[in-house]
């Protein structure tokens, strides 16, 4: 890994559960990490290397319209403030823009197939709530290409121990209830902690890198396979299923976070020689 000594990123979302990773490890490394407020303009981007964009209201909740307005908003007037306040950088823009998306860009499906994995050229596009916002963010990071390179970092479900989806969904097995989510059959593309924050500076040392980054592991596992390594680590003792129906009515659209997934695979890091460290749901835990 080069060495970022007197390097400067600046972080929208660095309080986040990736935000605050990345900010640590860049920090560790030599950077100068500062965190974009909320109220910024384009005099706190000039003289920055990197920008980094993964400010968005959290998308684990019922998707009420009230909600889905919320989701929206803060993911696009964010975005397209940054967008402006490089335009005006002028010659003292940041370098790159790495902006965060979704694997929830790419349709959905049933049943995990590594085979026909979406990789980052796919033009297939998900329909629905989660996809349309998906687009749109990233139709509104890419404007800043006429101003610095710009690197969309679409993400898959982040496992990390200390946050973001993994502890909500193995607190029933805490309890030692296994619980089948849907039919079981649907993909996961997940990907470490670790891994997200490794691929972020990868990003930042490989110039090569724009446009739209799949940030998954390698292995695609369905949800009975996530099932059964939480039902292992947790040794439980009862099974219950619910039904995609069931789930509809407890949490609204975004009941399709879990009873649906993407096949994707991460085609650019790996073609580029990136190393995961994390190359199993389970060593993930």
């Amino acid at each position: 890994m080069a060495n970022y000594k007197s390097k400067t990123a600046g972080i929208r979302g660095a309080s986040g559960l990736v935000g605050s990773a990345v900010a640590n490890s860049l920090k560790e490394e030599g950077w100068i990490v500062t965190n974009i407020g909320r109220e910024f303009s384009a005099n706190d981007l000039k003289g920055l290397d990197v920008v980094i964009n993964l400010a968005g209201r959290s998308i684990n909740c019922r998707w009420s319209s009230t909600q889905k307005r919320e989701i929206i908003k803060s993911r696009i007037q964010t975005t397209s403030k940054l967008v402006k306040a490089i335009e005006e950088c002028g010659s003292d823009a940041p370098t790159l823009l790495i902006s965060a998306s979704a694997t929830g860009i790419y349709p959905s499906s049933y049943k995990a197939s590594p085979d026909n994995a979406y990789n980052e050229e796919t033009s297939e596009r998900g329909v629905g709530f989660l996809a349309e916002t998906c687009i749109a963010w990233e139709r509104e990071a890419l404007k800043a290409s006429k101003f610095t390179r710009v690197a969309i970092a679409r993400l898959g479900v982040v496992i990390s121990t200390g946050g973001g989806a993994l502890p909500k969904l193995a607190l029933p097995f805490r309890m030692g209830v296994s619980v089948r989510f849907g039919k079981g059959t649907q993909p996961l593309s997940w990907i470490s902690l670790y891994d997200v924050t490794e691929a972020f500076k990868f990003i930042i040392k490989e110039t090569s890198l724009e446009g739209p980054v799949n940030l998954v592991a390698p292995q695609i596992i369905d949800m009975n396979g996530v099932n059964s390594t939480l039902s292992e680590i947790f040794k439980t003792k009862i099974s219950i299923n619910l039904p995609e129906s069931v789930l509809k009515i407890a949490m609204g659209g975004s009941h399709r976070l879990v009873t649906e997934g993407q096949n994707v695979k991460p085609e650019k890091l790996l073609a580029r020689g990136f190393l995961f460290k994390n190359n199993s749901f389970q060593t993930s835990i």
